[in-house]
């Protein structure tokens, strides 16, 4: 193909479409004059008259675009040095009497006046230590030319411009990662939650309220009718709330913890945010959830598969062996998939990034004038079965 062509018909009908004078639409090509790139080949290098000219390029645009990591609230407090970290919890402790108001003792006329001893007391308060290790740890490498390319610029400047594109994708390249594990270390806390019984079907609790006779709702049709948006949304805000209180229901230790607003995460797709704000009249619902201080629209848990459908952005698959129910059944891998998942609500302290370091390194190899550049990452995450976390799915019944 001529790098320029005659497109005065094309550019007629065009002409004719806008002015309405076709009635019909008519597919039009524009393979002449728009280009969705291609590369350089032998028979666009020349002219078309001597067919020795070379042709110049004009001008050439760089592709590059800074991406900034997603994150799940879970990145703070790293530390590169050490192995493990302990975490102290501390439980409630009974009332007992008050032994201020045992004294004096009356018996009939009788008054006496025998003291506790202070050192009668022997309750200690209940302490919990957790130690949390494990970290993973990977590398980018990547080799550039020096000198190899010069002939395809024409200045110092237009090369290093060029190079400045390689390095801002190398940067890419590690915040996707990071934001990849991040989201894995996260969605394991979600996969505990699944195992260890701290989650709600709201569509089976949404068909539980339906009269006798009426059809229930569907975990595909869900996300479209009105009546459960509004009992999923009262649900999920509820629990925010309910989490503020002091209490061991939100946690799988059953642990005495509260969660006020400022340190409850919310994590909600996108679909049912988008949902809610979609098919339901009132935007109060979605007005709140963005007034948090940690609220999160996530895209997908896991997994955009090949279009955002809800399959696949609802839905985790985890494996770690400290999900394994039962150690006896070789069958039992500690392997946790669910689809369906809307909400996932954590204490800030639930899930954290416990270590963290990034190396990076660069060294120029003089004979074969190359620069290799290196990016080595360690990161190391904590999930904290005593903090209040629990998950809201739908799911049609097995």
């Amino acid at each position: 193909m001529a790098i320029i062509n005659q497109i005065a018909e094309i550019v007629n009908d065009a002409y004719k479409d806008a002015l309405g004078v076709s009635t019909a639409a008519t597919p039009r090509s524009t393979t002449d004059f728009v280009s969705m790139g291609e590369q350089l080949g032998a028979n666009n290098a020349y002219d078309l008259w001597y067919n020795s000219l070379v042709n110049r390029i004009s001008k050439t645009i760089y592709s590059v675009r800074r991406y900034e990591a997603k994150r799940r609230g879970v990145l703070r407090d790293e530390t590169e040095w050490g192995a493990f970290k302990q975490k102290v919890h501390y439980n409630l402790t009974d009332a007992v009497d008050n032994p201020a108001f045992k004294i004096p003792q009356v018996s009939g006329n009788t008054r006496t006046y025998n003291q506790s001893s202070p050192y009668d007391v022997n309750t200690t308060l209940g302490v919990k230590v957790l130690m949390f290790g494990g970290q993973g740890t990977w590398s980018i490498e990547v080799i550039r030319p020096i000198a190899q390319i010069m002939t395809a610029f024409t200045g110092a400047a237009e090369m290093a411009a060029f190079i400045d594109g390689i390095y801002v994708y190398i940067e890419n390249s590690y915040e996707v990662q990071i934001e990849s594990i991040e989201a894995l270390a996260d969605n394991t806390a979600i996969a505990r939650c699944l195992v260890k019984g701290k989650h709600r079907n709201l569509l089976t609790e949404y068909n539980a309220t339906l009269p006798s006779g009426a059809t229930a709702l569907t975990a595909a049709s869900a996300l479209t009718d009105p009546d459960f948006l509004r009992f999923a949304a009262k649900e999920i805000n509820d629990t925010i709330g309910f989490m503020a209180d002091m209490s061991t229901l939100f946690n799988e230790a059953g642990m005495p913890k509260f969660t006020p607003r400022d340190r409850v995460v919310v994590e909600m797709l996108h679909q049912f945010t988008s949902a809610s704000s979609t098919y339901l009249q009132s935007n109060t619902f979605h007005d709140e959830l963005v007034a948090l201080p940690n609220f999160i629209d996530v895209n997908k848990w896991q997994t955009g598969g090949t279009g955002y459908g809800f399959a696949d952005t609802s839905k985790i698959a985890i494996q770690h062996d400290d999900l394994i129910v039962n150690t006896e059944n070789p069958e039992d891998t500690g392997s946790v998939t669910q689809s369906g998942i809307i909400c996932f609500v954590k204490d800030i302290d639930a899930v954290a990034a416990n270590f963290g370091e990034r190396y990076t390194w660069e060294e120029m190899n003089k004979r074969d004038r190359v620069m290799i550049h290196g990016e080595q990452a360690r990161k190391g995450y904590a999930i904290d079965p005593n903090e209040n976390m629990i998950v809201f799915y739908v799911a049609d019944a097995s």
